[in-house]
């Protein structure tokens, strides 16, 4: 059985992950990351709402054999350096999230405005 992992790039926002939200969570690492990527048929519903949202997508496809070792950016790092933002669409709740890493912009001063 195959699944796929969904990467899209928004105008002006940058590059996400597409993670779809686990209901029940077993705390087997490969369990839930396998129940983390989307399906056949949730591909063909949630792929042309975003296209249609003028996002370009990066559809992978992922096998039952390469699981071992696989982990998404969410469930271990949320709130250190990445950005998550939750939203609804057709039948699934998505989970957005991206590696903020170091900030893409010098700081200008280390003061706040004011000071």
């Amino acid at each position: 059985m195959r699944r796929f992992n969904i990467q899209v790039i928004m105008p002006s926002l940058g590059r996400y992950e597409v993670i779809k939200e686990n209901i029940n969570p077993t705390g087997v690492q490969d369990e839930d990351y396998w129940n983390e990527c989307f399906t056949w048929g949730d591909l063909k519903t949630v792929v042309p709402r975003m296209r249609r949202f003028g996002w370009k997508t990066k559809v992978t496809a992922i096998e039952e054999e390469e699981l071992p070792g696989k982990i998404h950016l969410f469930p271990f790092t949320y709130g250190v350096n990445h950005e998550v933002q939750m939203i609804k669409m057709s039948h699934l709740k998505l989970i957005l999230t991206r590696d903020m890493g170091l900030l893409k912009f010098p700081r200008t001063s280390y003061y706040p405005f004011g000071y």
